[in-house]
């Protein structure tokens, strides 16, 4: 079978992707060797506020947002279905008054593809535990660098790169391929071989293993 690469259109902070792991694992033990994983930053919360309701806007900024998170912590435990993955949510303080945005954990994704691609896909994972299951506030700066010692990254590249533009320029080409596709809905999936692709949206590891077969095995591809 031809080598397949399938790129990852997420972010770190995704409920949905981490219990999409499980699935992701499986596919990549049953195609062991054939299947390369890309990932892509495609930034869900570029400010929370877009996506707080009207009654927690209409609070203090500071209560707003714990309340927003609050809310946030239920809508993660009800994806715990989709891979059985445990999540903690008790205390789930992700965004802050002054922690906004996903985009620090975009950044750090990126800086720690710069820094060290090989470790680079641990510290996807990392972070994303460090969020659903020690409950961290991990868009802050000092909670990301704790995760870069913790995946054995080497933290004074990571840094150069987090700050001087470099992660911020390799954000901005993910967001323009995310934005070319015209992807809306993450994760997204899109599956490639030397020549066809697949866009896919799904948590069913049998919608992937069509998907391969259809390109691999000269099935029509819709």
């Amino acid at each position: 079978m031809e080598p397949i690469q399938i790129t990852v259109f997420t972010d770190p902070m995704m409920g949905l992707s981490y219990e999409s792991e499980p699935m992701l694992e499986q596919l990549g033990s049953m195609f062991a060797g054939q299947i390369r994983f890309h990932y892509v930053m495609s930034l869900l919360v570029r400010d929370v506020y877009d996506f707080m309701l009207p009654h927690e806007k209409a609070l203090d900024p500071a209560e707003g947002i714990r309340v927003y998170c609050r809310r946030l912590a239920q809508i993660y435990q009800s994806e715990i279905p989709i891979g059985n993955l445990p999540m903690r949510m008790d205390r789930f303080c992700l965004f802050d008054e002054t922690h906004r945005s996903s985009r620090p954990l975009n950044l750090a994704y990126k800086a720690a593809q710069l820094t060290d691609p090989e470790k680079a896909d641990v510290f996807l994972k990392n972070l994303r535990h460090s969020i659903v299951l020690e409950q961290r506030p991990t868009t802050h700066f000092e909670e990301i660098l704790r995760i870069v010692r913790q995946t054995g990254i080497d933290e004074a590249a990571f840094t150069t790169h987090y700050q001087n533009g470099d992660a911020e320029n390799a954000l901005q080409q993910d967001l323009l391929l995310t934005q070319k596709l015209g992807i809306r809905s993450l994760p997204s999936y899109l599956i490639q071989t030397k020549d066809k692709a697949l866009l896919l949206q799904s948590f069913d590891l049998q919608d992937f293993i069509t998907a391969i077969d259809k390109l691999t095995k000269g099935s029509p591809v819709d």
